[in-house]
C-alpha cells in the first residue's frame, strides 16, 4: 500500500493531490523546506545549530545534516526541536529532543545534528514512518509519528491523556504506541492541546486535552482513550490545535468544534462577547459564508487558512501578529508591552473570512503548525512561495533579520509581515539586519544599545557617566 503522505509529497494524478515543489515545515524559531524533486531538507533560522545543519550562511536555507542518500518525506518542528522521516521510514531528530537518561548523560540536553531514533519503547526497530508531527501544549512538548501500517506513536510529554492507553501520561523518551480501535488505520495525525487523527475510512478520532470535552468533539468524558467524533460523512482532512479544531468532509463541507469558537468564524461580536464552547462538531457553512467549497485547510496557533476550489486563499482568526495576512495587526508602537505580544486571546479578531492575495488565483497548498507558530506559508501551482505573520529568527524567508538576538527576544514583533507576500528564501544571499522600531527611539537603553558599534557604545557610556556625575 502506498501511503497518503507519499502521494501528498510526490504528487499523483490518480490521488488528485497537487504535485508540490516545496513542502514547508514551520516551527517557532525555525522553518524547513523539503525540495520534493530531490528529497533534500533545508532549514532556515538564525544559526546552523538551530536547524541541524553542519554549516551554511545563517538566516538563509541551510542543508540539514540528514544522510544525503535519504529522501525526506515529512518534517515537523516545535519550539526547540525538530523531526523528519525519510523514504526508508526512518526518523531523525535534533534540537531539544527527548532522550533516555543514558543518552541525555552522553549528549546533554540538546542534540545539534540529526540523530536517528532507532528503537521504540519495547526495544523494537523504529521504522516504517510516513508522517511526523511536533507539539507544545499546556502539559509539555513532544513528537509523534504515523507508520505505514496506520499505527500512531508518540514520545515526549504525553500527560493530559495523550498517552491514549488509559493512563494520564508521563515523559516517554522513546516512542510508545497509542492504542487505536481494532481494524482502524490512521492516515494523518495532528496534535496540539489534544490529539486528532484521520482514519483511512474517513472517520475522525480524538483523545487527550486533559479532560476538556470541548477540545475533543466526541462527547465522551473519557479523554484517556481515542473516541470517534460524530460527523455526518467521511472526512478527507483535519486541522486545528485543540482550542479550535476542524474536520473537512469529502463533500467540501467544514465542521468545527472547540473552546475558541470565535477563532472558527462563529459569532460577530468579538472574542469576549460572542465566544462560546462548541463541544460537538458544528457545520460552519452558514457561519463562514465562503463563496466556494474548500479544497485545502491549515491552521497555525491562532488562525485558519483555506484554499477554495477556485484556488483562492482565505483566512480568519486572531490577527494580533498579522497571522491572518490581510494587512492588519495590533499597534505595537502603542502596546502595553511594545513590540511583544502578551499572549492574550482574541485581541484583534478577524471573524469573517477575508480573501488574501486577491491577484493570485493558483494557490494549491498552505502550511502552518501548532507549536507556538504565528506565521504561515502558501504555495502556488508554479511553486511560488508566499509567507506572512511573525518573522522571529527570519522564518518568513524574506531576508529580514533582527539586529541582535537579545533585541529580538525582547521585541519579537518588530519584524512582522502583515500581508501575504511572495518570497524566495533561496535567493537571499545576505540577510538585512534591522533593529526594532522601539530601539530607533531608544538606542541607549538595554538591549537596544547592543546594536550600536563599540565606538557609539563607549560614547553612550561616557555620556551616562557624565550625567551621573552632574547629579552628585
Amino acid at each position: 500500500m502506498i501511503s497518503l503522505v507519499w502521494w501528498i509529497v510526490w504528487g499523483s494524478s490518480l490521488s488528485g493531490q497537487p504535485k508540490l515543489k516545496w513542502i514547508v515545515g514551520p516551527g517557532e524559531y525555525q522553518c524547513y523546506f523539503i525540495e520534493t524533486r530531490t528529497g533534500k531538507l533545508y532549514g532556515l533560522s538564525a544559526a546552523p545549530e538551530a536547524v541541524g545543519a553542519e554549516g551554511g550562511e545563517a538566516e538563509t536555507p541551510m542543508l540539514v545534516a540528514v544522510p544525503q542518500n535519504r529522501r525526506i518525506v515529512s518534517v515537523a518542528s516545535g519550539l526547540h526541536h525538530s523531526v523528519a522521516a525519510d523514504d526508508r521510514g526512518d526518523v531523525w531528530a535534533w534540537g531539544a529532543i527527548h532522550m533516555t537518561q543514558e543518552e541525555s548523560a552522553q549528549m546533554g540536553d540538546n542534540v545539534p545534528l540529526p540523530t536517528q531514533i532507532k528503537l521504540d519503547s519495547l526495544g523494537n526497530p523504529f521504522t516504517g514512518v510516513v508522517q511526523v508531527v511536533c507539539w507544545s501544549n499546556y502539559t509539555g512538548v513532544g513528537s509523534g509519528a504515523v507508520k505505514q501500517d496506520g499505527t500512531v506513536w508518540l514520545w515526549g510529554n504525553t500527560a493530559g491523556g495523550l498517552r491514549g492507553n488509559g493512563q494520564d501520561g508521563q515523559n516517554n523518551p522513546l516512542p510508545v504506541q497509542v492504542d487505536m480501535p481494532k481494524g482502524k488505520k490512521v492516515v494523518k495525525l495532528n496534535i496540539g492541546e489534544c490529539a486528532t487523527v484521520l482514519m483511512s475510512d474517513g472517520t475522525v478520532w480524538t483523545w487527550g486535552g486533559y479532560g476538556r470535552k470541548e477540545y475533543l468533539g466526541s462527547g465522551s468524558d473519557d479523554f484517556r482513550h481515542p473516541h470517534m467524533v460524530p460527523l455526518p460523512g467521511p472526512a478527507k482532512d483535519i486541522a486545528g490545535n485543540g482550542l479550535f479544531n476542524y474536520a473537512l468532509l469529502k463533500t467540501g463541507v467544514l465542521y468545527g468544534w472547540g473552546a475558541y469558537s470565535s477563532y472558527m468564524g462563529i459569532g460577530k461580536g468579538g472574542y469576549m462577547t460572542s465566544n462560546i464552547y462548541v463541544p460537538l462538531p458544528r457545520n460552519l457553512t452558514s457561519d463562514l459564508r465562503l463563496p466556494r467549497r474548500i479544497m485545502a485547510i491549515s491552521t497555525n496557533s491562532v488562525s485558519t487558512h483555506v484554499i477554495l476550489t477556485d484556488s483562492t486563499l482565505w483566512g480568519w482568526g486572531d490577527n494580533a501578529m498579522g497571522c491572518v495576512g490581510n494587512g492588519q495587526e495590533i499597534d505595537y508602537a502603542n502596546y502595553k508591552t511594545p513590540y511583544a505580544w502578551d499572549w492574550g486571546p482574541g485581541q484583534l479578531l478577524q471573524q469573517t473570512p477575508v480573501r488574501l492575495a486577491p491577484g493570485v488565483h493558483n494557490f494549491v497548498q498552505v502550511f502552518g503548525g501548532t507549536a507556538a507558530i504565528f506565521y504561515c506559508y502558501a504555495e502556488t501551482a508554479t511553486g511560488q512561495l508566499y509567507s506572512w505573520g511573525r518573522n522571529k529568527a527570519g522564518v518568513l524567508g524574506n531576508g529580514i533579520m533582527s539586529a541582535h538576538p537579545e533585541i529580538e527576544a525582547k521585541y519579537p514583533n518588530s519584524w512582522d509581515v502583515t500581508t501575504v507576500t511572495a518570497v524566495d528564501p533561496f535567493a537571499v544571499k545576505h540577510p538585512k539586519r534591522v533593529t526594532s522600531p522601539y530601539c530607533l527611539l531608544h538606542p541607549d537603553i538595554y538591549p537596544c544599545d547592543l546594536n550600536l558599534t563599540q565606538e557609539k557604545r563607549d560614547s553612550v557610556i561616557l555620556r551616562h557617566r557624565r550625567a551621573e556625575s552632574s547629579h552628585r
